[in-house]
């Protein structure tokens, strides 16, 4: 042992009279290293790195105490963990030691010595320790790391007000917030007991959209997209949430499954549904203070007409004027006939059809009964195809038709009006043709008359197209025709 002893001692001191020589040789092999990180690190860097590692290896070897060896090499698996070196790399690095140290010992002892032998059996001890004891500090090291990366990980997603999730390949959860509990009233292990639970509480109008959502396979690189749907939580409440999610993949490019973030809007939803609401009401009584005013204008104005043809047709009776008073009672009757019409006209828009409940072509059909028909005309409506449309569009297609069918009342002079209404598959148009005395269009977009305008705007908001054929005694037809 004592003999052993001396061996070690002596390589010891050889180590320590070349210190510089072999910190050098062994860092420049070092930062030669092809296809490592450690060509990317200054050579200044590595030399002091090699240095210190000389140092406490002459001082393990000296004093048989692993102190400075221990702390060299906790240092180095610290820093160079943080550097993103991999673990080979760095064992790679330490076995290099050896041919650095191999130049000082041949030249110390001829060869075939048993001296040069025994020395480079001690050296090869030493760097078996210096090895095994690296790769258990780098184990800690990591296993550190780790864990400190998880508690981070954890203090954030735990702590984070959203609801987050992580979803392996196979669809079940790998981690669920406790956000989710404030969200829907269910536990984190619920969902994780149940990867299905979110599913079954997505409100039923909803379900189409979000199972096709979830069921898609995200692809990598693909931007978030985000999904709004409703929930009923655990005790019945209706919420709103916004969904995001990605795809997460391992630095192997190996899919791992899809992590996603579930955000609580349902304030935000309620005070928009409220501001719609405000919205709508606005409009709806600045239209019905508008159909007000021309209804009023309108029973005023022909209340005066009526009055003065009355009084007219009394004089010219009093004067015995006979055939005068019957014109002025012809002329009394057409204006009462126009007023009336006029007063349905407007009464209709004060109480249209609720086009939600009724549909578009049962609101045609009202408006068509309830004013053209009283007003003696024959009214045909025709349809191809059965099914809704989008609301928006219902109601542009509406108001378009009673502007033509107020055209056809009020100027037209036609004894029937047609509705043909054709919903193809990406395709609807929607015609009103009369047999009236028809007009010139190009002349009445130049005037802006007869509600082309009101028209023309309606059919731009659906992005469709708009049609208007026909010439004096010919008739007229309007033609709108989009695409869905």
């Amino acid at each position: 042992m004592i003999e052993q002893r001396q061996e070690t001692l002596d390589l010891a001191n050889l180590f320590h009279r070349h210190q510089d020589e072999i910190a050098t040789l062994w860092a420049g092999k070092v930062h030669r290293l092809s296809g490592t990180r450690y060509s990317q690190r200054p050579l200044h860097e590595l030399c002091a790195s090699a240095s210190r590692g000389v140092a406490a290896i002459v001082e393990s070897l000296s004093t048989g105490s692993q102190q400075a060896l221990e702390a060299y090499l906790v240092g180095l698996s610290t820093m160079r963990l943080q550097l993103g070196f991999d673990i080979s790399e760095i064992i790679e690095a330490l076995l290099l030691f050896r041919e650095a140290a191999l130049p000082v010992i041949r030249r110390a002892h001829p060869a075939g010595s048993e001296a040069r032998y025994t020395m480079m059996a001690h050296l090869d001890a030493c760097l078996r320790l210096v090895v095994g004891r690296f790769g258990h500090l780098y184990a800690g090291a990591m296993k550190a790391e780790l864990r400190e990366n998880e508690q981070r990980f954890r203090t954030i997603a735990d702590f984070t007000y959203d609801w987050q999730y992580w979803l392996d390949p196979d669809g079940n959860y790998v981690y669920v917030s406790p956000s989710c509990e404030r969200i829907t009233g269910y536990r984190a292990d619920e969902f994780r007991q149940d990867p299905r639970l979110l599913e079954t509480i997505i409100y039923p109008d909803d379900c189409a959209l979000v199972t096709e959502h979830l069921r898609g396979e995200p692809l990598e690189g693909s931007e978030s997209h985000l999904v709004e749907f409703r929930v009923i939580t655990h005790s019945g409440e209706e919420r709103w949430l916004e969904h995001a999610c990605q795809p997460v993949y391992g630095l192997d490019g190996n899919y791992l499954g899809r992590r996603a973030s579930n955000r609580d809007i349902t304030e935000r939803k309620r005070a928009e549904e409220a501001l719609a609401e405000q919205a709508r009401e606005k409009t709806v009584a600045a239209e019905r203070s508008r159909l007000a005013r021309e209804l009023h204008d309108s029973v005023t104005q022909a209340l005066y007409s009526v009055n003065l043809y009355a009084e007219a047709t009394r004089m010219a009776m009093s004067a015995g004027k006979q055939e005068v008073a019957a014109e002025n009672l012809q002329e009394l009757h057409q204006m009462v006939r126009e007023a009336i019409i006029d007063m349905r006209m407007l009464i209709f828009e004060l109480h249209p059809p609720v086009l939600e409940e009724e549909g578009l072509v049962a609101a045609l059909q009202a408006r068509l009964a309830a004013v053209e028909a009283r007003a003696g005309l024959q009214t045909k409506i025709a349809m191809q195809g059965e099914r809704r449309l989008p609301l928006a569009i219902e109601k542009e297609l509406f108001w378009i038709a009673v502007e033509a069918f107020n055209n056809v009342v009020k100027h037209a002079k036609a004894h029937q009006v047609e509705v043909r209404l054709q919903l193809d598959d990406g395709k609807v148009c929607l015609e009103i043709e009369d047999d009236g005395v028809g007009f010139d269009p190009a002349r009445a977009r130049q005037t802006g008359g007869v509600g082309l305008r009101g028209m023309e705007e309606r059919v731009r908001r659906i992005q469709g197209k708009l049609a208007i054929t026909g010439a004096p005694g010919l008739g007229t037809t309007v033609r709108v025709e989009i695409e869905i």
